[in-house]
């Protein structure tokens, strides 16, 4: 979209007074859907901003107080000429009411005007204007903003007058049929053919009387216009001889009434000759034509396509069905040992080595949130007097007691979404491990949170919904398929921990994911055998259906704030990969699985939510929807999307070019003859990343982007503190904090979102 289209359209929205949907297409003439409230725009092109402004917020007038049957586009009962007689009534009432809701509309009319003048678009050049109909003078002068110098007789400057009266669509329509009476006066009877046949209430056809018809009497004032109305009626004279030297019957009355044929005949050249017959307004019809000389035909198409509503019913799995299904699975994989006793174990394990430092982190957290709050703290005056100071009255004004006004932080929830993709199986025991470290660190500060793992296996979905309780299909009921909503996959969201569990929940949800980290522990990408278990079949893998789990999630995080009562929701998202290709739309016109593609190199794509008046456009690239949904999630929905991107250190620097973006980078990227440079850059990166653990990146759809050791280099190592050899206040204070320092790095995920909530 170009720059003016995009800021017009919402300069459209505030004008309406509405979140209008505007959007454009290769059309010569705009369109107002009432229903749907959308106001589809011509591509216009080479025009100014005033010319923009004109056309925009006449448009935005038709939609705020036009009727659908009187848009310019709509077919009128009584024909097309009829119809350009409205037109111009209409026009002038909307553009009035318009510079009256915006006087700053006033100037760019009156420009706009101009430049069509110049353009000829009225089709006026080299002709006497006030030789025009009566119609044409008024719609030059009422578009004009009543300025243009044209003479009316008495009787038309009555009807002027009461244009610039009208209010309502009423008003143009009894106006409207009295300026058309008048107009079939002002024109000549010789415009006029001897017999015309019409039907009758009965569909029969009956034939006027010669000279039968309005018009008979002279209006005072159209003394001045005789000379024209004669024109006018040799014009309407030469048209019937051209017709009539085409081949063309005319009627003369005295076929047999038996020819049913030529009675036929004889009706049809009568209603193809009525609009040729009446009288029109010969500058609205040059305009609608000349309007396509103003359409973009080099323009890239524009493509709409409807984000689709999810069924959360048959996507979200409550964690309390997920741990019913993973206690049955581990239990029956043990044998002389129970499923218990590892379970136990393995939770007194992690607790030896995890639970201190989430305590130190809690207590840092803490400090790190009161230490913002006395920073942003103000000294204000009370208002009363302290009388310790009431002495220096004279010479200075602070004898007000002071109190220290301390700002209430904003309250943080945390919503986490865990790639369960193939490629991830060499991640996910890190991954577990690092998501239960965060989930014990918020439920001790009391952040509320909930973590799930995505995916889209139609085996797993069939396993948390038995038989019956999916609606439809298992492959098309995750979201709606209405025309042109955008074309998803299935997706699951297993729900793995949460804030408002009990302690035996929690304490039993933490065992079954302590479960799940041992059957990936030490294993292959082709294995499933761990220490004591193998990988349960609710946890099988398989793509990324992020776009999907995006989607899902907006009513999910909505909920969420909701219940929880927070100001900011954070959206953590861990993956090793790209989201799954997503790049067309429903076709129900085809067949219901009909499904259309766009390409983003070759069209203007917009995502629309009908619901709360949202487009966002699509950038080009493959990953272009999931960033387009990660804005669009974040406009209607407020919250922060924090990307974590697990890296393979085999394939650093590959992963580095494609997801790193800084300042730096991108300086090397843009500036061709320096490319050379990026592998160097790449190198000192990804020194730098198995040094911190961590990159951040500016990654397009996501608030903040880090980039992670994937594999064993994610893994939380369990060091000893070890005293130094000589033993000092200054050398055990320096040993200590860097044994803190490499532990909160090793913990990386959890010390991330600290310092991006702690503030």
């Amino acid at each position: 979209m170009s720059n003016i289209q995009n800021q017009k359209s919402g300069l459209a929205k505030l004008m309406a007074t509405e979140n209008l949907t505007v959007q454009h297409a290769k059309t010569q003439t705009a369109s107002f859907d009432p229903k749907n409230r959308i106001l589809t725009c011509p591509i216009w092109s080479e025009m100014s901003g005033d010319l923009y402004d004109l056309l925009m917020g006449h448009e935005v007038g038709h939609a705020i107080d036009t009727p659908a049957d009187g848009w310019h586009g709509a077919v009128h009962e009584r024909g097309r000429n009829y119809k350009g007689f409205l037109n111009v009534v209409e026009d002038a009432r909307i553009e009035k009411r318009q510079k009256r809701r915006y006087p700053g509309l006033r100037r760019s009319f009156v420009n706009g005007f101009n430049e069509l003048m110049k353009r000829d678009f009225f089709g006026i050049k080299e002709r006497d204007v006030n030789n025009m109909a009566f119609i044409d003078r008024l719609n030059l002068y009422t578009k004009s903003g009543y300025t243009f110098p044209i003479t009316f007789n008495t009787k038309e400057q009555s009807f002027v007058d009461r244009v610039q009266e009208c209010e309502t669509w009423d008003d143009v329509l009894k106006l409207t049929n009295e300026i058309w009476d008048y107009s079939k006066d002002e024109q000549s009877q010789t415009n006029i053919p001897q017999h015309q046949f019409v039907p009758d209430e009965n569909g029969d056809e009956y034939e006027t009387e010669p000279g039968s018809g309005e018009g008979d009497t002279e209006t005072e004032g159209e003394g001045k216009n005789k000379s024209k109305s004669s024109a006018e009626g040799d014009e309407g004279d030469e048209e019937k001889k051209s017709e009539s030297s085409n081949g063309n019957k005319q009627d003369n009355g005295d076929e047999d009434d038996g020819e049913s044929g030529d009675a036929i005949n004889r009706f049809k050249e009568s209603q193809s000759t009525r609009e040729d017959i009446e009288p029109r307004c010969e500058t609205d019809e040059n305009f609608r034509r000349n309007e396509s000389s103003l359409i973009d035909k080099r323009a890239r198409e524009y493509v709409y396509v409807n984000i689709p509503k999810p069924n959360l019913k048959n996507i979200i799995t409550p964690a309390k069905r997920v741990h019913e299904i993973l206690t049955k699975e581990f239990s029956d994989q043990t044998g002389t040992v129970s499923y218990e006793q590892i379970a136990n174990k393995l939770y007194q394990d992690f607790r030896k080595k995890n639970e201190r430092f989430i305590s130190l982190l809690a207590k840092e957290f803490e400090m790190r949130k009161a230490a913002d709050k006395f920073a942003k703290a103000k000294t204000s005056d009370t208002g009363d007097i302290d009388v310790s100071r009431i002495f220096k009255y004279q010479i200075d004004d602070a004898i007000f007691k002071k109190v220290m006004r301390i700002p209430k932080g904003k309250s943080h929830g945390l919503i986490l979404l865990l790639d369960k993709s193939g490629s991830m199986s060499e991640n996910l025991n890190a991954s577990y491990e690092q998501i239960l470290i965060l989930a014990m660190f918020c439920r001790k500060v009391n952040i509320p949170f909930a973590a799930y793992g995505f995916g889209n296996s139609d085996h797993i979905r069939e396993l948390d919904f038995p038989t019956g309780n999916l609606e439809n299909d298992v492959t098309s009921n995750c979201f709606s398929s209405n025309e042109k909503d955008l074309s998803l996959s299935s997706v699951y969201l297993r729900e793995m921990i949460n804030s408002r569990m009990s302690n035996s929940e929690f304490s039993k949800a933490v065992k079954n994911i302590l479960c799940l980290m041992d059957s990936y522990l030490g294993r292959s990408r082709y294995s499933n055998s761990g220490t004591h278990f193998y990988r349960p079949a609710s946890d099988s893998l398989s793509n990324t259906p992020l776009t999907e789990a995006l989607i899902a999630s907006q009513t999910l995080i909505n909920e969420f704030r909701q219940v929880n009562n927070l100001d900011i929701v954070n959206l953590c998202v861990v993956h090793d990969g790209d989201a799954d290709h997503v790049c067309s739309f429903i076709d129900s016109t085809q067949s219901a699985t009909h499904r259309n593609y766009f390409s983003t190199a070759y069209q203007n794509v917009f995502l629309v939510d009908k619901k709360n008046k949202v487009q966002q456009q699509v950038p080009s690239g493959d990953d272009g929807v999931r960033i387009a949904i990660g804005e669009w999630l974040s406009k209607t929905t407020g919250v922060k999307i924090i990307g974590f991107y697990l890296a393979p250190m085999n394939h650093m620097k590959a992963a580095l070019r494609r997801r790193l973006f800084t300042n730096e980078i991108n300086a090397i990227r843009e500036d061709y003859m320096k490319r050379w440079e990026l592998n160097d850059l790449m190198n000192k990166y990804g020194k730098q990343l198995r040094k911190d653990k961590y990159l951040e990146s500016k990654n397009p759809g996501y608030e903040s982007f880090f980039i992670l050791p994937g594999g064993n280099d994610l893994s939380v190592d369990d060091e000893e503190f070890e005293a130094p050899n000589k033993v000092t206040t200054a050398t055990l204070t320096k040993a200590f904090t860097k044994f803190t320092k490499n532990r909160q790095v090793n913990r990386v995920l959890v010390s991330r979102f600290i310092g991006m909530i702690a503030i």
